[in-house]
């Protein structure tokens, strides 16, 4: 075993389980077990497949990581459930003793990777759909830039109409000024909230830089303007998609929560916490937040589906997310979707509603949007 082995080992350890870990409220000697487990697992057969798997799965020369489950994931899961297998007899050692069956049933619990979040993304996803307010259809085209990789005719850096918006950080016109969807089943819909990022990787051949433009537009409730530079939206748990009212009601109630909406000053909207919860985590999620959910006396969708709420009218509140044209460096891969994306879409007569509890006066329909040139892609070494 070398230093790079547990150093590889802790990158992963901490990438895939940092939510379990969290869960378990770190126990010492735990998160150090997994790594030793994971670093011996990659100084061996671990170690040569997961070296292989690179070969055949990204072209020379390449620093990405190829979009795959890998061996060194493998290794980390293993490692974590075999280091949790023994967390009881350690303790016990140490004089601490539990019940067997409920300790081992909630340690398993909590250090079980949980497909959920993952599984619901997948539900959620759609063609890259092109609703979005006024201001922002410059951003229509996926990446218009990357054309500069093949380019006689380089498209402009940054994209035409990106610094006009850049500027502002509200929207006029105030909750009007939000998009809504123009056809398809969710026709009529407002679109109270969308994230999504378009990224390139550098080309050395043609001498282009990474390049990445990152978009928001969330519903706010404040009786002021919002502090300058901050981003639209505020942090939920995932877990808002999926939590029955009665457990919710033990936060607030639907009147505190309609109160807070009425005088309150927040974003009406909010990214899922980016916590690691199982392989294919998508890059960001919406969701709207406790108070809305609560208000509008909302609770998840039944059935199987994406991110998805829902009243006696079936459902009212929906999260979409999508990714796609694929884009490459030069070379025929690796290829990465230039643009990811997701949405929030709420049926009209909940966002009516929802207008009348904070009063248009108070809405207002908050945007960033940051660019940045010779970022590394996410997945770069």
């Amino acid at each position: 075993m070398t230093s790079d082995h547990r150093a590889v080992a802790a990158a992963a350890i901490d990438e895939l389980s940092a939510s379990r870990l969290d869960a378990v409220d770190n126990l010492p000697g735990l998160r150090e077990a997994a790594i030793d487990l994971a670093a011996a697992a990659l100084s061996g057969d671990a170690g040569e497949l997961m070296h292989a798997q690179i070969q055949h799965l990204r072209r020379p020369g390449s620093s990405l990581f190829p979009d795959a489950y890998l061996a060194v994931d493998a290794a980390a899961e293993d490692a974590l459930q075999r280091a949790g297998a023994g967390l009881r007899v350690a303790l016990a050692q140490a004089g601490k003793l539990f019940d067997a069956r409920r300790y081992e049933h909630a340690m398993a619990t909590r250090l079980s990777d949980d497909p959920r979040f993952a599984l619901r993304a997948e539900l959620a996803r759609v063609p890259r759909p092109l609703t979005r307010p006024e201001p922002l259809t410059w951003s229509i085209p996926p990446a218009p830039w990357a054309r500069d990789t093949y380019g006689s005719d380089p498209s402009p850096w940054p994209p035409s109409g990106l610094e006009t918006a850049a500027a502002l950080r509200c929207l006029p016109s105030g909750a009007a000024a939000l998009a809504s969807v123009e056809d398809g089943a969710h026709a009529g819909w407002a679109q109270i909230g969308m994230i999504e990022r378009h990224r390139t990787p550098a080309n050395r051949h043609h001498d282009c830089p990474a390049r990445q433009v990152l978009i928001a537009v969330g519903l706010e409730v404040t009786d002021t303007e919002p502090p300058a530079k901050s981003p639209p939206f505020t942090e939920v748990p995932w877990q808002l998609w999926i939590w029955q009212p009665e457990q919710l009601e033990e936060i607030v109630n639907p009147r505190v929560a309609t109160r807070r909406l009425s005088t309150g000053s927040f974003p009406a909207v909010a990214l899922t916490n980016q916590i690691h919860t199982g392989l294919g985590t998508p890059l960001n999620v919406l969701a709207p937040i406790l108070d809305v959910v609560m208000a509008l006396r909302l609770r998840p969708t039944a059935g199987i589906c994406g991110f998805s709420l829902s009243d006696n009218n079936g459902a009212g509140i929906i999260c979409r997310q999508w990714h796609g044209h694929l884009v490459h460096d030069g070379n025929v891969q690796p290829l990465m979707p230039a643009v990811e994306g997701a949405d929030l879409l709420i049926r009209p007569d909940l966002f009516d509603r929802l207008r009348t509890i904070i009063e248009d006066a108070r809405i207002r329909a908050g945007i960033f949007v940051d660019y940045q040139e010779g970022v590394k892609p996410a997945g770069g070494a």
